[in-house]
Parts: structure tokens; sequence; C-alpha cells
């Protein structure tokens, strides 16, 4: 099937979504896997595909094109599995949601715009595209439990894409095409223009990203969105903002129009500022995670702190580090979707993701603590997963080029990871199991699935990184890059060389050491759980067992009284807040008197301007 009948069939299958929807809502859900498989089956027949042009829709002499590339399959083909994976909750999730048929409508609609943003040949259509994703999650969020969300995504949004359109509509004042190839062209001889149209249409990538200081959309948006979005939005639909990062920084080529700018530590000065937001990102998602009570929330800041690792490793535009970013949008996507799938799953069993309220709960859904557990080792970076090939060519990248804050920022990011991810693992998961929670069972097999597909993709291309790094490598010959080294089970960078097949054996005998250990030595013996050994002192409610509020109490108080970029923005609002009342009791007032006064106001002003007016 040609890419644009593709597209069109796809949004035609929203549509049919909502009537089988409102028909049945089982059925409608259902749909939704269809779809979504729909697209992902044909869209593997693009894998190979580069070049091939395929018109939309021409109108007054414009031309909405899509165009075939291997950066456009690598995004697409992430965001649609991401989708057809977590649409296997979906008939689960369906009888809460306020609106079901909106929602499923909306689902498949906002999956089938990505590709229009992913393969668009122009910036018209790229345009259109992007607007039709962000105006169909703006109407799915709310469907969660609160419409602020949607006003503050919405808010962060618009920044985005009103930055965009003010970069596009100037380019195209300057050379009168919307072809992004031909603008590329364009802005090798006028550099200046360049860095204007880099930083401009950026903001819309960072915005989307969750890009520090334009992160604070995710913790809200993810906190109330349904369970069966958030999956998406941040394993898909943030990493829209990594396809424009891509494409200001190496679809145009930007290594060759700052080649001659000013240099910072071997790295043009526009492309180290937005390393250094990157790194930012990583600091602050780092530590806005570990303090977070709601689970959902957690995994929302820890999309921060990735999306600053995705950043900088598109930002190198070198061999490895670049490779480790394209790397990183996989990894992120899997495990950062499994994460939430997990919760989601907890929430469906015991209606709740405050991780004060949890505990012990690996008794009663094994197979989603197993699912957790190794998502967060992906994200974490351990071996053998696909999250320590990924940071692991992102440092090698940055220590090449001597860029030392940047790479201690990821090495922070990275260490403080094993704690935020630690704390669901604990309190969720581990301790005491509260009564309440007696009758708590595991979710059914068909939501089972994701959660583990997921995760073990995160290990297959942990031990086998070679079978995506040899499709990145064509992505960076695409892109006039220098593709990177891979041999078999080794990946070669400016320090060495790296075998996984290796790293997987040692990982693997030591865990066998380990069990070894543990079987065949003395257990503890089992006591019932309300057995006291305090000393006399008596017990009688097991939550007093479990230690999951202010889990890392002693360590949040270091940085207790940082500066918070969330409380200026909330003043900010408290302060439009204060001015739009003050405005609607000055013109909207139910008192009579008022609205005599105001017009006794405008009858003088005709009376004596009138005419001038």
């Amino acid at each position: 099937m040609a890419l644009n009948s593709l597209l069109i069939t796809g949004l035609l299958l929203s549509i049919l979504t909502f009537f089988l929807t409102k028909i049945n809502k089982k059925l409608g859900s259902y749909f939704t896997i269809f779809s979504t498989l729909f697209v992902l089956v044909f869209l593997f027949g693009y894998m190979n595909d580069v070049g091939t042009v395929f018109n939309l829709w021409s109108f007054g002499g414009f031309s909405l094109q899509l165009v075939s590339s291997n950066y456009g399959w690598f995004f697409s083909i992430i965001m649609v599995l991401t989708y057809f994976l977590v649409s296997f909750f979906n008939p689960y999730w369906i009888e809460k949601m306020v609106n079901p048929a909106s929602y499923n409508m909306l689902y498949v609609f906002s999956v089938v715009s990505t590709l229009g943003v992913f393969f668009a040949k122009d910036f018209l259509t790229l345009f259109i595209f992007w607007e039709m994703v962000v105006w169909s999650s703006l109407f799915i969020i709310p469907l969660g439990k609160s419409r602020k969300a949607s006003v503050v995504y919405y808010a962060i949004s618009t920044i985005g894409s009103f930055s965009m359109f003010f970069a596009v509509m100037y380019l195209y004042s300057l050379y009168q095409t919307f072809d992004i190839e031909s603008i590329s062209q364009n802005l090798i001889s006028s550099p200046n223009t360049a860095v204007m149209a880099y930083f401009v249409i950026i903001i819309a990538g960072l915005a989307k990203l969750g890009i520090f200081p334009f992160h604070t959309w995710l913790p809200i948006a993810h906190g109330n969105a349904p369970h069966t979005f958030s999956p998406v939005l941040s394993g898909g639909l943030v990493k829209m903002g990594a396809f424009i990062a891509l494409l200001v920084s190496a679809i145009i080529p930007t290594s060759q129009i700052f080649s001659n700018h000013i240099h910072i530590i071997g790295v043009p000065y526009e492309n180290y500022i937005i390393m250094v937001l990157g790194a930012i990102s990583i600091i602050v998602g780092t530590l806005m995670a570990i303090k977070q009570e709601d689970a959902k929330r957690l995994i929302a800041y820890s999309t921060v702190a990735n999306g600053g690792y995705i950043l900088i490793g598109i930002s190198l535009l070198d061999q490895v580090g670049f490779a480790g970013g394209m790397m990183h949008i996989f990894n992120h996507a899997m495990a950062s979707a499994a994460m939430f799938l997990t919760i989601g799953a907890v929430a469906y069993r015991t209606g709740t993701t405050n991780m004060s309220e949890l505990g012990g709960l690996i008794k009663k859904m094994p197979v989603t603590f197993a699912a957790y557990l190794v998502a967060i080792i992906s994200i974490a970076g351990i071996p053998p997963t696909s999250g320590f090939a990924s940071k692991w060519l992102i440092f090698q990248g940055l220590a090449s080029k001597g860029l030392m804050f940047i790479a201690f920022a990821t090495f922070f990011g990275s260490i403080g990871s094993f704690m935020y991810v630690f704390r669901p693992l604990a309190t969720v998961f581990l301790g005491q199991l509260s009564p309440k929670h007696n009758d708590v069972k595991e979710v059914p097999f068909m939501m089972q699935i994701p959660m583990l597909v997921m995760s073990l993709l995160t290990i297959y291309f942990g031990v086998f990184p070679s079978h995506m790094l040899g499709f990145i490598s064509k992505i960076q010959a695409s892109l006039n890059l220098v593709p990177i080294s891979v041999e078999g089970s080794k990946i070669y960078s400016f320090s060495g060389m790296w075998d996984s097949l290796v790293i997987t054996a040692v990982f693997v005998i030591g865990f066998i050491i380990a069990a070894l250990i543990f079987y065949t030595h003395k257990k503890a013996q089992p006591v019932d759980q309300m057995n006291t050994y305090t000393a006399g002192e008596f017990i009688y409610d097991p939550e007093s067992y479990h230690y999951a509020k202010n889990y890392y109490a002693p360590f949040e108080r270091l940085y207790k009284n940082h500066p918070s970029v969330e409380k200026f923005y909330d003043a900010i609002a408290l302060r439009v807040n204060e001015f739009g009342r003050l405005v609607r009791s000055w013109f909207f007032s139910s008192n009579a008197s008022v609205g005599v006064f105001w017009i006794s106001v405008i009858i003088t002003i005709a009376f004596f301007w009138g005419d001038k007016i």
C-alpha cells in the first residue's frame, strides 16, 4: 500500500472506530488493536524504501507531500509499535473512560497523524500533521482526571506550535518554498538565517520532548491522563520532539552550516546551548523524580531526564554519541511505556498510583513485577539491556569531545535513576501487603502481553545491539554523518571496543552464582506478618510495617529549598488569574450599577469622539 494511501486509510479507520465504539465499547477497543496492527504491518514494507515521493493533496500552488526515508521509518515504527502494544489495555480500561468513543477515535487518529510528521517532505505538511497530533492529544488528556492538565499541555504546546509556525512562514517568505530539502540547501549559504531557524524551530521540539524549561507539562499531563494514554504519551508522542531536534540538527546540515561559528570545547555554540539544556533536564528530572509520591508523576519526571539524554546524543552529530541518542529513543519508548503499563496494571487492580497506599504486590502480581523490574533495569542503564548500550554510547561521544560538564550530568542521571526507579519497586511491589489488597489478582493475560514484550525487547537489543545499530548506521550515512562501527556483537568507540555478548555472559554467570548461593544456604524462617519483633511493643496494623511515605526524605532535604521553575510558572498563572478576575469584576459584574457605569462611559465616548473613531 502506498504511504499516502496508508495514512488516509488510517484516518478513516479512526472514524470507523468511533462508530464501532458507539455500538459496543469492547468492539471499538478491540478495533484499536486491529487498526494499529494494520498500520504496523504495512509500515514494515517501507523499511528499505528511501526517496519515494507521495502526493497527499494539491491546492492553490501548494502541495502536501510525503517522502520515504530511513529516519522517518525509524521514528514511525517505534511510534506505531508503542501504540499497538499499549492498545491491548484498551478493552479493559474502556469501561472507566469518560467518553470511550472519542478516546478510541482520537487514539487511532493521533498515531496515524504522526506518520505525516515523520514522513513529511515539506514544512507545511509537517506543521499540519503536527497540529493534528497536538489537538488529538489535547482532547484525550482531560478524559483522565483533570481538565487543568489539558490546559497546561495546551499552553506549552502552543509555545512550540507558534514558534514553528513563525519559522516556517519566515523561511517561506525568503525562499518561496516549504520543501525541507530546498530550504536546507538555501540555509547553507545563509548561516545567520540558519541560526534563527535552528533556535526558533527547536523550541517546538524542546516543548514536546519535555526539555527544561518546557518540562512542566509532563508530570501534570501524565499524572492526570488516562492510564492507557500515559504510556504512548511518554513512550511515543514526546519522541516527536526528538524528531524536530533531528530535523534542525542533522536533516538540515548544521554540522556544515555552523562549522565556522564560535565553538565551545570543539562544539558549535548553537549545539552546545542545546546540550546544556539537555544536561539541566537530566539533573532536574532526576531530582524531581526522586521526591515524587505518585508513581505516574515519578515516571513523568524520568521522561524529562531521558529526554535530555536523547537531545544530547542527537546534538553531538558524531559517530558514537549520535547513534546512542537514536538508540535511546527506542530504549526509552519501550522501557517507559512498560513502566507506565505496569503502574496502570496496578491501578487497574487497586484503584491508585499513590505509592504510600501500596506495598507487597509482588505476591499478587508477579508478572507485573517482573515486567517492571526489567523495564527499570533498562531505564537505569544496566547491562544487558538496551539502556546500557545507548547510555554507554552517549557517554563515549561526550568523553571523546571532552564535554565533561555534560558527561557529569549524564553520569549523575544514571546514578540518580537507580534511586527513583527503586522507589516504586520497594513501595509498590516489595514490603508489606495491605489487608485491603488481599484479594488483588494479576491482570488478565492480554494485559500482560504488552508489558512483557516491551521489557523483553529492551533485553533483546541489549544483547544484540548491532541489530538496531546497523540500521542507525544507515541513517547516519544518509545524513552525511560517519556511521557507527559495528562488527557482530562488537561495538567500537574512540576508547576501545565493547562486546555485548561478553557483557551478557558475565551478568548471566553472576546471576547463576548468586542464585546458587541463595538456594543452597539456609533461608530465614518465615513468620506471620504481625509477629512482633519490637521488644514488647505491639503493632496492630500491617501498614505500620511498610515504609513508603517520604521515602527519600533525608536526601530530599539536601535540595528542599531549591529554585523551582514550577513555582515561578505557578506564580505567573496566579497573577494572570487574579487579573482575569479583576477584569471580569469590571466588565462582567452582575451588579447593575457597574453595568450602568460602563454604558455611560461608552455613550460619552461615542458622543464626543464617535466621528473620529
